[in-house]
């Protein structure tokens, strides 16, 4: 009687997702280079199946490959694949069988906030979009989204609306109103993600954004930016005043509306130039700001001798 040694191409993953789709690929032989040909298996444990090995599938560089499907169940799942006695061309071949554990673990789902504004007014409310994706695509339609302040307290919640955002295939979003707090400066907060009540398991996921919070403004700056020999407007410029950020229209200006104080001014855009300068702010004003054009820098100067 001869034996029939079954062994694995490639190890069992240790974890799978619930509900995925595995492929085992078995390397199936008789010691005495036999054809099995015909040889049956049965695979029993979580969705018990019948596979039989067709011609040519025992070969060396033709590994047999069984299909599972993981419970939907989070936890340890066993297979047993089980090879019954065989005969191929009047030699007997006794039974095996190859013992398969691995353990199923929740999707994954990730978080993404967006369109924060920055900085927000203290005590005013503002708005921010938050997203929740699942690794398997799943949808995650009307799930809870949770937004909690820096005490831990809930201060905002919303439901993932029916269709993932533009250009992706399953980022549920929900836009979120939240209080801004009534002292200045820097505040986060967290946005979580539960995912208990989804049929099919999931990990939750969480996320931390911050904003800056600032007083009620009192006046506005005007920022006129142009070129310093040409006096030509520069459009999309950056400008910046501690927490205040703003860009230049067409005509090179820009408007910051802010309370009293004193701020650094920058401004800056690729390919110019321009002095950086301290502002004190304590009426409306117009301030205008001359930058330069910088050089390109010539890629092959470290050649030139």
């Amino acid at each position: 009687m001869h034996s029939i040694d079954v062994e694995l191409c490639e190890p069992v993953p240790a974890e799978v997702p619930v509900g995925a789709d595995l492929v085992l690929k078995l390397r199936v032989s008789c010691p005495a280079g036999c054809d099995l040909s015909g040889l049956a298996a049965k695979v029993t444990g979580p969705g018990e199946q019948a596979v039989t090995i067709a011609p040519g599938e025992a070969a060396d560089d033709a590994p047999l490959e069984i299909a599972l499907k993981t419970p939907q169940q989070v936890g340890e799942h066993a297979w047993s694949i089980a090879f019954p006695p065989h005969e191929s061309a009047g030699v007997l071949h006794e039974g095996c069988t190859l013992p398969v554990r691995l353990r199923t673990k929740p999707h994954a789902t990730s978080l993404a906030v967006w369109a924060v504004p920055s900085p927000v007014v203290m005590g005013e409310r503002f708005r921010i979009k938050v997203g929740a994706k699942s690794s398997a695509a799943c949808a995650l339609e009307g799930r809870d989204i949770l937004v909690t302040n820096q005490a831990g307290t809930v201060v905002a919640h919303g439901s993932l609306g029916a269709t993932p955002w533009p250009g992706t295939s399953a980022l549920y979003w929900t836009e979120v109103e939240l209080p801004a707090p009534a002292q200045e400066g820097m505040s986060w907060w967290s946005v979580s993600f539960a995912a208990a009540d989804i049929e099919t398991p999931h990990e939750g996921a969480s996320s931390r954004f911050s904003v800056a919070v600032v007083r009620p403004p009192e006046h506005r700056l005007t920022v006129e930016v142009f070129e310093k020999d040409t006096m030509a407007p520069v459009e999309d410029a950056q400008v910046r005043l501690g927490a205040y950020r703003a860009a230049t229209d067409p005509s090179g200006h820009a408007e910051v509306a802010m309370p009293k104080g004193t701020y650094d001014l920058t401004v800056w855009k690729v390919g110019y130039e321009a002095p950086g300068q301290i502002v004190d702010i304590r009426e409306d004003a117009t301030i205008q700001v001359e930058v330069v054009i910088v050089p390109p820098e010539n890629p092959d100067a470290a050649w030139i001798m």
